[in-house]
């Protein structure tokens, strides 16, 4: 690969990396404004695989205040604050800090959330949850179909987001929300863990979600895949030879497998690795096979002259738009995926030469 493209991916990655984290302080806060709490203990706690853990506490002051500030982690978690056995649960990942605005006496079902878009999301999924709940008992709520797919719009565009984890893990009365019984539960339950697995090998949460979903399966066998309603990978929006606006999502539709490549047209191993990509597209396209490729070049007018003749769906990722990659965890070029047409499944193709094998076993 020639300097040009090792500069430019290395940009691209570094703006990649400023992205992922939006301060280099080693922790992040919490302030909380609790009315009819003055003089009451606030308790920050940490979920352990489903053990609560008490980090700090704190007494509330006489304007219902109080702070934390917690040494930062590694990967984004769910944390709560509670006061009388109500307890307001938040999200935090690259945020420096987080607010809450809440009345003691109904804390735990209309506090007010900020600060992170992971937090304006959970704010959302709370907020809607508590007006179902003001019109159905807990039951109606968990079989309502109709919020369960509203609520899974508000994470679909980060699947593999700590709001989206939470969501899947919420509970309304003594039951989970996301029943793995029912077919479109369970495929939501299956769209996070995919998620996980190929944009988050490392989290912690990973393989807790890997087993859930396995165990969903196997225990409610779901027969053939339903089609998703749902997208269940992240958006990606991007300009093509022509300028026109491409979508990733409107692609999938109108497709039984998408490839979703990003790589750099002009690096040295280019012509061989789009030989072998253009090989899988001529023999699987009439079958429901498309490409999306999202090129990464360090010059864009040298990605057009490559491009012209691109048979798929060919986009550009100026440096603006680094931001688009960030989801799904881009760190060398070429890096592929495989979607199936229900979008539960994204598989990330380690060799080139295994693609033509896992495109088959979709279609």
């Amino acid at each position: 690969m020639n300097h040009s493209i090792l500069h430019s991916i290395a940009a691209m990655l570094c703006a990649i990396t400023l992205l992922a984290s939006c301060s280099s302080g080693d922790k992040w806060h919490v302030k909380a404004t609790i009315d009819g709490a003055e003089g009451k203990t606030a308790l920050l706690e940490v979920s352990d695989n489903g053990r609560w853990i008490i980090l700090d506490s704190a007494t509330i002051d006489k304007s219902g205040k109080c702070s934390f500030g917690v040494k930062r982690s590694e990967f984004p978690d769910i944390y709560r604050l509670t006061v009388d056995s109500r307890s307001v649960y938040f999200p935090i990942d690259s945020t420096e800090t987080v607010t809450i605005d809440a009345k003691l006496a109904d804390m735990d079902t209309r506090s007010v959330i900020s600060g992170s878009a992971s937090a304006d999301k959970i704010n959302q999924i709370n907020s809607s949850i508590t007006e179902a709940l003001s019109v159905e008992a807990p039951v109606g709520v968990v079989n309502d179909s109709i919020l369960k797919r509203h609520l899974a719009t508000l994470v679909q565009d980060d699947w593999s987001g700590i709001a989206a984890y939470y969501l899947i893990n919420k509970s309304v009365g003594d039951r989970m929300l996301y029943n793995p019984a029912i077919a479109f539960d369970r495929g939501i339950i299956s769209a996070v863990a995919n998620a996980y697995i190929n944009f988050k090998p490392d989290d912690p949460r990973t393989k807790l979600l890997e087993n859930m979903a396995i165990t969903s399966r196997r225990a409610y066998t779901p027969g053939t895949p339903v089609k998703a309603l749902e997208i269940y990978f992240p958006e990606i929006n991007l300009k093509d030879f022509y300028r026109k606006e491409q979508s990733l999502s409107e692609l999938w539709k109108n497709s039984k497998v998408i490839v979703l490549n990003f790589t750099a047209y002009t690096a040295d191993e280019s012509p061989a690795f789009q030989l072998q990509l253009g090989e899988t597209f001529k023999k699987y396209h009439d079958r429901g096979l498309n490409i999306y490729q999202v090129a990464c070049d360090p010059e864009e007018y040298r990605w057009r002259m490559a491009a012209e003749n691109i048979p798929w769906t060919a986009v550009y990722c100026p440096d603006s738009e680094a931001a688009q990659m960030l989801r799904y965890n881009v760190t060398t070029l070429p890096t592929t995926f495989v979607i199936d047409g229900s979008g539960e499944h994204i598989e990330r193709v380690e060799d080139i030469s295994t693609l033509d094998a896992i495109v088959a076993k979709y279609l």
